[in-house]
């Protein structure tokens, strides 16, 4: 790893952060993807996060003062990340009322999904896991393309499988039957989701 003015490159399956690791700092990733992988009950290691550019790893951590790292975070592919050490980020927060609360509201959305990814690991089936992973990717704020909205990365049915624990032609089979149903289409390995996904699509309908 190469570090300069509080960046790192990290090549594609490099390891960023180990498991027990202490956490010293808040990183943000500003290009590529950085997978965030968890130890499931029952011993398997499986990615669980996929952080884009804009979006940030070790907040609640740092700020909750955890010092030993409780997952693993591994470059997806190329990826240039950003930091804060853990001084400056309490600093940034205790210092700043309107920061403060924008923490506060962020930590709330950030425990919900938490809580669904812990449910997703240790109780979902494969399809089920298969639907949040999808929701979790159909972001709010994709840009509409002729009434459909296209996710911001692209993953193929391998990526997808690996991701969620299961194989290729399982997850193949259940896109397939999501496109039938006009849900979502598949192109150059973007997925592109109508508009009302989330509202139709919920991982606790689509039980084995």
């Amino acid at each position: 790893m190469q570090k300069f003015n509080q960046r790192i490159t990290i090549k594609k399956g490099e390891l960023f952060i180990k498991y027990g690791q202490e956490l010293t700092a808040v990183y943000g990733v500003e290009e590529g993807l950085l997978g965030i992988r968890f130890l499931t009950l029952n011993g398997k290691q499986r990615t669980q996060v996929i952080i884009g550019p804009g979006g940030a790893t070790s907040v609640i951590d740092v700020i909750m003062r955890i010092t030993s790292s409780p997952y693993e975070a591994y470059a997806y592919e190329d990826t240039t990340i950003i930091y804060i050490t853990k001084e400056q980020a309490l600093e940034g927060i205790i210092g700043d009322p309107t920061l403060s609360l924008a923490f506060m509201e962020s930590l709330g959305d950030i425990v919900f999904t938490l809580l669904e990814r812990l449910e997703s690991s240790s109780s979902y089936c494969p399809k089920q896991r298969l639907i949040l992973f999808l929701r979790n990717l159909n972001d709010p704020f994709q840009v509409e393309e002729n009434g459909w909205y296209r996710a911001k990365y692209k993953f193929t049915h391998q990526d997808i499988a690996d991701i969620i624990g299961t194989t290729r032609e399982y997850v193949t089979l259940h896109l397939t039957d999501l496109k039938k149903k006009g849900l979502i289409k598949v192109m150059e390995h973007y997925i592109y989701f109508c508009k009302d996904f989330k509202t139709i699509i919920r991982p606790e309908l689509y039980s084995e």
